[in-house]
């Protein structure tokens, strides 16, 4: 029995010793056509190779930070996917391949500063693997920065207390009340900056993909 198109492209695919991005570009450059042109599968073991495949080339794209294509293609392809499992009943595929796919689109999303669209992927991620330390961070990064018009308004709102104190003490005769304003601003600006401090640093140290 003669092998199918997508196999064929994947045995060709495997035949390098390393994969860098370099290379993962101009194979599917290469491949472009025939490739694309896959929308149906016929067993298991095709669509298998298809996600592996789509790993690859997010994994090249995600590494030379090339988040917009690396969402589009996410999107594009998770949707043929998600059919043909659909189509073949295959929900057991849903191995750390189709997860990872998952993974790309979500990180791309965050480095978008797209947090409404990568905090529900993470959330999705965190779901399926409640024990995954990397899902976890990511879907915090994320909430993070969704909510960082809070950190930022808790910021002004705290620099203006200060403010106030300064240019307008006079207006304030007690002497508490403004060592009260005093040390809430300077409080909420301490708590405010350690936070990010703790979010951006940790951030740094997480492992990729």
């Amino acid at each position: 029995m003669a092998a199918s198109t997508i196999e064929n492209i994947y045995n060709d695919y495997r035949t390098a010793s390393e994969y860098p991005p370099d290379y993962t570009f101009d194979f599917f450059s290469k491949n472009a056509f025939q490739f694309n042109n896959i929308t149906t599968f016929k067993n298991e073991s095709e669509l298998k190779h298809y996600i592996q495949l789509i790993w690859q080339q997010l994994n090249a794209l995600y590494q030379k930070d090339r988040f917009n294509e690396t969402a589009e293609i996410a999107i594009k392809h998770l949707k043929i996917i998600d059919n043909e499992i659909d189509r073949l009943n295959l929900l057991s595929i849903k191995d750390d391949w189709y997860y990872g796919i998952l993974l790309f689109k979500g990180m791309a999303f965050y480095r978008l500063r797209d947090y409404k669209s990568s905090t529900p992927i993470f959330k999705q991620l965190v779901a399926h693997d409640s024990k995954n330390d990397n899902y976890k961070k990511w879907l915090s990064y994320s909430l993070y920065g969704q909510r960082m018009w809070i950190s930022k308004t808790v910021t002004i709102v705290c620099a203006l207390m200060i403010l106030i104190e300064i240019f307008f003490k006079k207006l304030i005769p007690s002497y508490l009340v403004r060592m009260s304003l005093d040390g809430i601003a300077l409080l909420g600006l301490v708590a405010t900056m350690i936070y990010d401090y703790y979010i951006k640093r940790n951030f740094r140290k997480t492992k990729i993909g």
